[in-house]
């Protein structure tokens, strides 16, 4: 989506994007932000911060605080959900972060890295990394493919226990909408729009690549009969989930 994009759902963001912010900010990425040392004395940045739903719990934990994201009309909302002294307001495509170059000691981004184009996550994960200071903590959320590939599991699952297993593999990919899916490279198209998920090896090779060390991977939960977009809902078995990664840049860069 480029920016003009998310101006227009700015206004309405709830009812527009599948946040993990839906019902408040998670408590696995709160629990990340909280293991920061010393994060009174510290540089953050909400790097995509959207509407600023996350900017009061990093005001009330950190010195300083960015809130960075590439929509004006998301920054306008932000700065009317944070008026914090020590929040300050940046328009910058995350694919663009020179400026920001060595400042942070941690960099917190929640669904916002969803180009599809590989140069540009290239140039994105890079960014991070330069962005930090030496030893600087990467804090971030990023949809998981795995968890499309879990639901078609499920419905299949499903599908099977009611009709033959040529009906239920073809219900299966309707349901699932899977010709809008490219199980290679990760991505949802929907009319001219492409949104990146993330294979959690790619995760991974990507962050190393880009300089970072002791990369860690958690989830954020989604509890069935929370808001999941067009998602099938399956009570009792283990809930959809996005990525929570931690990493370190490379202390001697």
């Amino acid at each position: 989506m480029a920016a003009r994009d998310w101006d227009r759902v700015a206004d309405d963001y709830f009812n527009e994007i599948v946040s993990p912010f839906h019902t408040g900010v998670p408590r696995p990425l709160l629990r990340a932000l909280d293991a920061v040392p010393h994060a009174d004395g510290k540089t953050v940045a909400d790097l995509g911060c959207g509407i600023g739903t996350l900017l009061p719990a990093l005001a009330a934990r950190y010195r300083r605080v960015l809130a960075v994201d590439f929509s004006p009309a998301m920054l306008a909302r932000a700065r009317a959900a944070c008026r914090a002294r020590h929040v300050t307001f940046h328009r910058a495509d995350l694919a663009e972060l020179s400026s920001f170059s060595g400042q942070l000691d941690v960099a917190v981004t929640v669904n916002a890295v969803l180009t599809p184009d590989a140069d540009r996550l290239d140039r994105v994960f890079a960014g991070l990394h330069a962005s930090l200071r030496p030893g600087g903590r990467l804090i971030g959320v990023f949809p998981a493919m795995e968890t499309i590939v879990y639901q078609g599991f499920l419905i299949h699952e499903r599908e099977r226990r009611r009709h033959d297993a040529t009906r239920a593999r073809l219900r299966t990919s309707r349901i699932l909408e899977r010709g809008k899916y490219d199980f290679v490279h990760g991505t949802y198209s929907e009319g001219p729009r492409t949104q990146k998920f993330f294979y959690a090896f790619e995760l991974q090779h990507r962050l190393r690549r880009a300089g970072f060390r002791r990369v860690r991977l958690g989830r954020v939960l989604y509890p069935w009969g929370e808001v999941l977009g067009g998602y099938e809902s399956f009570p009792g078995e283990p809930p959809m989930w996005d990525w929570l990664l931690q990493a370190q840049a490379d202390p001697g860069a």
